[in-house]
């Protein structure tokens, strides 16, 4: 199993820390953000938003499995192989369980202002589930695909595990571009909808919530979906340049999603305490009950 790194001890050690400062970082973070979001009587979040931090939370503590471990010489072959398998899986579950939120936004709005059905049972569960199956389908590949025991190992600064050769990196990327691809349509399609429904969507009490959950939908998903998806390319390629900041960007991304949506107006309210709560909005009172008022971010 390949331990090499070409690093100075003294630099592989910051730079180890500061990557697992991240990561930590990121968990702790987006877990305040999700309890909030589930304790706080005054934070309504349908279960694709839950779903979706909960992604970003099990992506970063897929990097984090060998803490305390990172500066060893050599890993045993079965730790290793697992995180290696585990990294290339779980960006493919946050970039998916990120197209099942957006898709879900496009078919609420779609009720809202064409006065269309509300999401179906069926298709809710297909939006719910599929991500987490393919997080399974892509951690079974790559670990199947390990036939040299001698190709898994530490990459070059001993941040995580990885496997050296392209296909599973190759299969990953493809996932995620293939992703973008659809939910970037999605999201123009939901600003025209609302561009060209502008009345009727003003109509509906909380379209401010909607507007502003999109808007850092968008933004967000264009930073991830560009860092997560480039980086993942470069994964075990033995060819593809390392540059330390495309390897930091696996763990500042959680980070960003956490201050995209952690900085709504309804959560950080939750977090001061200390003040007295505004009169109740009924634009929050109809929120939380659904569709037929409007739907639950």
């Amino acid at each position: 199993m390949s331990g090499t790194s070409w690093a100075e001890p003294a630099a592989l050690g910051t730079q180890v820390a500061v990557f697992n400062s991240f990561a930590i970082l990121g968990i702790l973070l987006l877990t305040l953000i999700v309890a909030t979001a589930h304790f706080s009587a005054k934070v309504h979040r349908n279960e694709l938003w839950f779903r979706h931090l909960i992604a970003w939370i099990i992506y970063d503590v897929a990097f984090i499995l060998l803490l305390g471990r990172q500066e060893d010489a050599v890993l045993p072959f079965g730790l290793c192989v697992f995180q290696a398998s585990l990294i290339y899986a779980v960006p493919t579950y946050a970039t998916l369980s990120a197209f099942s939120f957006v898709a879900d936004l496009y078919i609420r709005l779609s009720s809202i202002v064409l006065g269309k059905r509300k999401i179906r049972p069926a298709l809710n569960k297909f939006l719910v589930n599929m991500p987490f199956f393919v997080l399974l389908g892509v951690f079974t590949e790559a670990l199947v695909l390990v036939q040299d025991p001698s190709a898994v190992g530490f990459e070059q600064r001993h941040l995580y595990c990885h496997v050296t050769t392209t296909t599973q990196s190759l299969i990953s990327g493809g996932i995620i571009v293939a992703t973008g691809l659809v939910i970037f349509p999605l999201e123009i399609c939901i600003a025209i909808m609302m561009y060209r429904n502008w009345r009727p969507f003003r109509g509906y009490s909380g379209h401010r919530i909607f507007l502003t959950t999109f808007i850092r939908v968008v933004l967000f998903t264009i930073i991830s979906m560009l860092g997560v998806g480039l980086s993942s390319l470069s994964i075990g390629s033995p060819t593809a340049p390392k540059p330390y900041w495309a390897r930091l960007i696996f763990t500042i991304i959680p980070v960003v999603a956490a201050i995209t949506f952690g900085s709504q107006e309804d959560i950080m309210r939750s977090w001061i305490f200390w003040r007295e709560p505004p009169p109740a909005d009924d634009e929050d009172d109809d929120v939380c009950h659904g569709i037929e008022s409007g739907p639950t971010f």
